[in-house]
């Protein structure tokens, strides 16, 4: 006699479970160190400045596939400048303008697109060992991202989801550490940065994440060479509202092939992918190759 009863629960609670919307974590800590192609793969030397572009273009799915997957297309395009101050310090800003589309199971879709998070990086050489400019060079890295994204807004004025924003909205300090090793044909550089978030936009909090890269490059020529490297980043989960999201955070490595062309006296073009390699995150992520394609030129 209790069975229509406990039939009914169960429905009620099948309901319950495909109506409910599972936290979703936008990226908000890309896997590599992007400002290495900015500060250049040649040895710094004093009033060096340089304008870059790189464009990114990645996707990623979260979620449980059974409830509610979502995927997340990203464009992202990185305007940067760096200068050396002196042969021991260069400072380097970077602005975004990133496009966003989300596309949950259910068929929803959310777009947006703007400038995102500004960053900030200064890299100091502390070491020189090797030759009369060095062949061995390490020092520090020290950066903070800035709250500078504007959040976009619906026709009726409401904001867009957090994930389809074009950035988290979060201050970020980061500090590191660097080497790079100059021998013709051969330039190896290693990063290790550790970045410590604050609360973002929509009571949104990333989780503290460490990056780690290195990228080898190999000159055939003069203006041509080829890259390899390998990029990986440990992260902890984010939070909504202090509540942890368990489809977030973990350990993330990717493999890195690519070209460098110098095209004229000042002008470099470098393109290649990330593939991943090590996928350890939590929950349902997943995470597909990710094209780079970049200019820098230098006065």
């Amino acid at each position: 006699m209790h069975s229509p009863i406990r039939g009914a629960a169960l429905l009620a609670g099948l309901a319950a479970a495909l109506l409910q919307t599972p936290g979703h974590a936008c990226s908000t800590c890309k896997c590599g160190d992007y400002t290495i192609s900015l500060f250049g793969t040649e040895k710094p030397f004093e009033s060096r400045f340089r304008v870059g572009i790189d464009y990114l273009y990645r996707s990623e799915t979260q979620g449980d596939p059974a409830l509610l997957a979502r995927q997340t297309d990203e464009q992202r395009l990185l305007l940067g400048l760096s200068y050396a101050l002196t042969d021991d310090l260069s400072v380097a800003l970077q602005a975004p303008f990133v496009r966003k589309q989300i596309r949950d199971g259910n068929l929803a879709r959310q777009q947006a697109e703007g400038f995102g998070d500004v960053d900030l990086v200064g890299r100091f050489t502390l070491l020189r060992e090797g030759g009369v400019s060095g062949r061995h060079l390490a020092g520090l890295r020290v950066g903070v991202r800035l709250p500078t994204t504007e959040q976009v807004r619906d026709g009726n004025g409401d904001r867009l989801d957090i994930d389809v924003q074009p950035d988290a909205g979060s201050t970020v300090p980061n500090l590191g550490g660097w080497y790079a090793y100059f021998r013709y044909p051969w330039f190896v550089t290693t990063t290790l940065t550790a970045f410590s978030f604050g609360d973002g936009n929509q009571d949104f909090s990333p989780g503290d994440a460490v990056v780690a890269s290195a990228l080898a490059q190999y000159g055939l020529t003069q203006s041509f060479a080829l890259q390899a490297g390998i990029d990986a980043r440990y992260a902890e989960r984010n939070r909504f509202s202090g509540v942890e999201d368990p489809d977030s955070g973990g350990t993330l490595a990717m493999v890195f092939g690519g070209i460098a062309l110098r095209m004229a006296d000042e002008l470099v073009l470098s393109a290649g992918a990330q593939v991943p390699v090590l996928d350890d995150l939590n929950g349902h992520q997943e995470e597909d190759p990710v094209v780079r394609v970049g200019l820098a030129y230098d006065f």
